[in-house]
């Protein structure tokens, strides 16, 4: 009013300011200029208009120069920890999150946004796979599959190796996607997969607008407490997803169970339930440390022999054997949970929806503050829920359901037995541990392969400083699981060794 201008004008003048700087900020000057050089010039710009409107006070130049000075030659406001021995591989700073790639003293490389949450890593890239790799192989035949969320690429790049598939993974940080490019070459995959199609989108906003129809949908773990990642896990995007879903489709959603309190699981499982009420879950791997859940949504029943014939003419670089899923029971056996069980655990737990977003406020609090070890809400879980062959199999053969029955004891009892298991070098002390309860396991049923192998590395690493126990344990598996031709051949290369 001293100036002689209307209050409607300053505000309108204002509100076009405000208009203007998400476009000029954030999509303009600061991939342009990084975030450094963009943040220091909007200081010197604010110090540039107070001098314009007082022209009695000109020492604001001063600043406004320093300022200009500090947006060239400061150095950059990139906070990334190292670990011992660590380096930076590479950080892009974009308008959302700053993406880094910081590889440890052991060579491994981990994918990082803001410092903080972490995206995977190149010592991950086998269980990372599996995640693409076990709702693909329950679908009889897919052409078409959509990724939800790229991270270090691995999940969707496995699945684009099948020269039957054609792949687009949709994921929201540009960074992401070009740091993507390294673990792909730590893989081996030096150029790019024709059949792997990456989108720079908003997930949410790709499957309501997308006309494309897909086979297999399958969306990442995303970190539930990363700023709008709860809005992925709502009653409503589960829907739209429903909409680009084909005939007899596939909808996988992988819950990160060591970023989630059971809390909150309840209440994006009663979520999914509510859009897919026949679902059912199944583990990523057998991990205590990052226990991973999918929640599966198909419409029908798994087949054995078609599941048998589906592993069998898969063709990929490497085998399926290397993932852990060498056969139908690997692969039938990684679920835990049939429908009646999911709504059981589920219960009255609140909804998940865009107008009541129960998951954005709980989930920090087990970032923060976590309740529990990532293996004890895994045994909680496991405990609470169960899952039958009937439930799962179409038309089931009695042996059949019999020995995935058999299976999925045996899994409950591993994941028991690691619980209370001390990691050490010293081998004597370890094999003491596990002995007992993995050959246990393996009685309960020889297909249970991640009890086999473990032992079989531990006897053949023993044979080197202690022959005799080696072939006593050996002997024990040979017993155990006579099917498998490894304990017999390692038993053959001790006795041939001169003494």
């Amino acid at each position: 009013r001293g100036a002689g201008q209307g209050f409607g004008r300053a505000l309108g003048v204002n509100t076009a300011g405000a208009a203007a700087a998400p476009l000029l900020f954030g999509v303009l000057l600061a991939p342009w200029l990084g975030p450094r050089a963009a943040l220091l010039l909007v200081v010197a710009g604010y110090l540039v208009l107070s001098w314009a409107a007082d022209r009695r006070a000109p020492l604001f130049w001063a600043p406004a120069a320093v300022t200009l000075a500090l947006a060239l030659w400061a150095p950059p406001l990139a906070f990334v920890d190292l670990p011992t021995g660590g380096r930076i591989v590479e950080v892009r700073e974009g308008p959302m999150a700053a993406v880094s790639i910081v590889e440890d003293a052991d060579g491994v490389s981990r994918l990082r946004i803001n410092n903080r949450q972490q995206e995977g890593s190149s010592a991950t890239l086998l269980a990372d796979a599996r995640q693409a790799l076990q709702p693909l192989l329950l679908h009889p035949a897919p052409q078409r599959v959509l990724f939800l969320g790229l991270g270090t690429g691995m999940t969707a790049s496995a699945a684009a190796a099948d020269p039957s598939l054609q792949v687009d993974a949709v994921e929201l940080l540009p960074e992401v996607i070009a740091a993507s490019a390294h673990f792909r070459r730590a893989a081996g995959a030096d150029a790019p997969n024709p059949r792997l199609h990456l989108l720079a989108a908003d997930a949410r906003r790709h499957v309501k607008t997308t006309p494309q129809r897909y086979d297999v949908v399958i969306a990442d773990n995303f970190h539930p407490a990363r700023s709008g990642s709860g809005s992925l896990y709502t009653v409503e995007h589960f829907d739209a997803v429903k909409r680009v879903l084909g005939e007899q489709g596939l909808f996988c959603q992988w819950l990160p169970l060591h970023q989630l309190d059971l809390d909150t699981l309840r209440s994006i499982v009663r979520s999914f339930v509510a859009v897919y009420p026949g679902a059912r879950a199944m583990l990523a791997t057998n991990s205590l440390e990052t226990p991973v859940l999918g929640l599966v949504a198909m419409g029908r029943g798994v087949d054995l022999a078609r599941l048998h014939e589906r592993l069998a003419t898969t063709t990929l670089p490497q085998r399926l054997a290397d993932y852990g899923l060498a056969d139908e029971y690997a692969l039938a056996g990684s679920f835990v949970a049939g429908p009646a069980a999911l709504q059981q655990f589920a219960g009255d737990a609140p909804l998940n929806t865009d107008d009541h977003p129960v998951v954005a406020y709980r989930a920090p609090r087990v970032t923060y503050a976590p309740d529990s070890l990532p293996r004890d809400r895994l045994l909680a879980l496991l405990q609470s829920v169960r899952i039958t062959p009937e439930e799962l199999l179409a038309g089931p053969d009695p042996a059949s359901a019999l020995r995935l029955a058999a299976y999925w004891t045996a899994r409950d009892r591993f994941i028991e037995a690691g619980r209370d298991v001390r990691p050490g070098a010293d081998l004597r002390r370890l094999l003491a541990q596990v002995r007992e309860p993995l050959l246990a396991v393996l009685r309960i049923s020889p297909d249970f392969q991640p009890a086999y192998d473990p032992l079989l590395r531990m006897a053949s690493a023993l044979a080197r400083i202690d022959p005799a126990q080696a072939r006593a344990l050996l002997t024990e598996l040979r017993q155990v699981q006579p099917a498998r031709p490894e304990a017999g051949a390692a038993l053959a290369r001790i006795d041939s060794r001169p003494p």
